[in-house]
């Protein structure tokens, strides 16, 4: 996952070069997105997270026990599992994932990506990124 959306992006042009403070998030979570497209995550929008059947965000911090120091290449990926709640009804297919950095509406979406393989989550199934498996990394 490596694409950053534009309240990201303004937040960090805006601290580099403007002398704007930009804070880091008190509270990372993640979500899972279907039909994925990027660009209404791009521009911070939640029109694709699923909803419904027991469907929540997780938590992922921040901090370093929840993610592995990031490498020379710029990258992290998580040190725990980020696991969903089981489906209490069908959820579809979930095709993306995003970090935001809150739990509810007032959200601001960070980034985002596409997974590899989407996966059909039914009820009674649950959804996970194992250890390692939530790789962060930018170009």
């Amino acid at each position: 996952m490596s694409a950053m959306s534009h309240y990201l992006e303004s937040g960090i042009i805006g601290h580099l070069f403007k002398e704007i403070t930009f804070s880091s998030p008190t509270g990372i979570y993640i979500g899972l997105v279907g039909n994925y497209s990027s660009g209404s995550l791009e521009s911070g929008s939640f029109s694709q997270e699923l909803s419904g059947g027991s469907y929540a965000r997780v938590s992922g911090g921040p901090g370093t026990a929840f993610w592995a120091p990031p490498a020379t290449t710029g990258q992290t990926n998580n040190f725990q599992e980020f696991a969903f709640p089981t489906a209490t009804s069908d959820w579809g297919y979930v095709s993306g994932v995003f970090i935001a950095d809150a739990e509810g509406a007032e959200a601001n979406i960070l980034i985002y990506g596409q997974l590899t393989t989407a996966k059909n989550v039914t009820t009674g199934d649950t959804f996970s990124f194992a250890s390692g498996d939530l790789d962060i990394f930018f170009k």
